[in-house]
């Protein structure tokens, strides 16, 4: 089997250095970026002349490392060509990766992405596998994390007539010829239910006022489109997760404490950012423990940038957020808060606001959310919907 020794990591459109495995992995800038800070692949790795080891993959490479069902897919498909170890998955994944990083075996190899019509992916398919059709079309530029599968795809995008983009777009809508960037998402048989579960949670999230991608289920409920939040106009957006900005593994990712989160935005935030980044995060803690949403973990936050010398670093958007004691009733929280993995009381909520994140009025902020979660109603809701939506605020009474 071949086994992949050197890839090229390009940052946006700038050929920022080679990654090499041999024994450890050892990153070097390439010399000709060696007065371009714009060229780092991170917040934590500026532009050196001397080399970035590490004996397991760089964590600034774990973000987009492809996890579960994607990397399950490529092993599949090239475990008798490739030693599948962390330098083919990534090489083999990042046609179109998370964030402004692009990893390439070949110096100036250019990847084509195939596109696909966004009534297409929020029609009702009936008996049609659309998912496995989607897994074989764009494998090769879903370098994205998560266990749940999904795949990252250019879709031809539609104008909603609807002003809340939240709601099911309507397919009756006239097709554009712009192309977007989309994640879509499927449900695994062991979660019946979970696209609309995830549905629910973002569309409380952003009733409560999260910054929240737009994002649509489709038709036969099967399917949760996202779009993008690391493109503006089809140009890149650096982002990083803690599980990089931590010097952590994705193993590790539920290895830390949301004050540890905490302490990370402070550490890497543009000034400017500073403040509201760590109210984004309160809040986002305070949904994901009324939801019960139990696996928000490192990976499930990040910081998002033009590059590393821009003052513009900030959280990203609310992302991954679903209801898990639907799923697992006895589910704890995915990283310790105060020490504990138990759900805080609200004593401890307003502590961790106040002292960690900085809130002047924390009891406010957390009295928004939960109005929120109890006004939520949903449009156009089946039977399905309404069922899941009850059972999520049964557990967040």
């Amino acid at each position: 089997m071949k086994r992949i020794g050197k890839l090229f990591v390009h940052a946006g459109d700038t050929l920022s250095g080679q990654l090499e495995h041999h024994g450890r992995h050892v990153f070097a800038y390439d010399p000709a970026n060696l007065q371009t800070p714009s060229a780092a692949i991170s917040l934590t790795m500026p532009v050196r002349l001397a080399s970035y080891e590490h004996a397991l993959m760089l964590p600034a490479l774990q973000t987009f490392m492809p996890e579960g069902f994607i990397a399950d897919c490529l092993n599949e498909r090239f475990g008798k060509v490739f030693k599948m170890d962390s330098m083919a998955l990534l090489a083999l994944s990042s046609g179109d990766a998370i964030g402004r990083l692009r990893v390439r075996i070949e110096r100036d190899a250019e990847v084509q992405t195939p596109t696909i019509g966004m009534r297409e992916l929020l029609a009702d398919q009936g008996n049609r596998a659309l998912f496995d059709d989607l897994c074989e079309r764009f494998l090769f530029s879903s370098a994205i994390a998560g266990v749940q599968p999904k795949v990252l795809v250019s879709a031809t995008e539609t104008t909603a007539t609807k002003a809340n983009e939240a709601e099911k777009l309507s397919l009756e809508n006239r097709a554009a010829t712009k192309v977007g960037q989309y994640i879509v998402k499927s449900a695994e048989f062991r979660f019946p239910n979970l696209a609309a579960n995830e549905f629910h949670c973002l569309s409380i999230a952003r009733a409560a006022g999260l910054d929240v991608p737009n994002f649509w289920l489709s038709e036969d409920e099967k399917r949760l489109v996202i779009q993008r939040f690391d493109r503006i106009d089809g140009a890149a957006l650096g982002f990083e997760d803690m599980v990089s900005l931590q010097g952590k593994q994705n193993t590790d990712k539920y290895d830390g404490s949301y004050e540890g989160v905490a302490k990370a935005i402070v550490l890497n935030a543009s000034p400017a950012y500073l403040v509201s980044s760590l109210a984004s995060l309160f809040d986002l803690v305070v949904l994901s423990v009324l939801l019960r949403n139990g696996d928000a973990h490192l990976k499930n936050f990040g910081l998002l940038y033009t590059d590393p010398t821009t003052d513009d670093c900030r959280l990203a958007p609310t992302y991954d957020i679903v209801t898990t004691t639907l799923y697992i009733p006895n589910d704890r929280m995915a990283l310790n808060l105060a020490r504990d993995r138990a759900w805080p009381d609200l004593k401890t909520l307003v502590k961790f606001g106040r002292e960690t994140c900085r809130i002047k009025q924390p009891l406010e902020a957390i009295e928004r959310i939960q109005d929120s979660i109890s006004s939520y109603r949903p449009t156009q809701a089946s039977d399905t919907w309404a069922a899941q939506l009850a059972a999520i605020r049964k557990t967040s009474a």
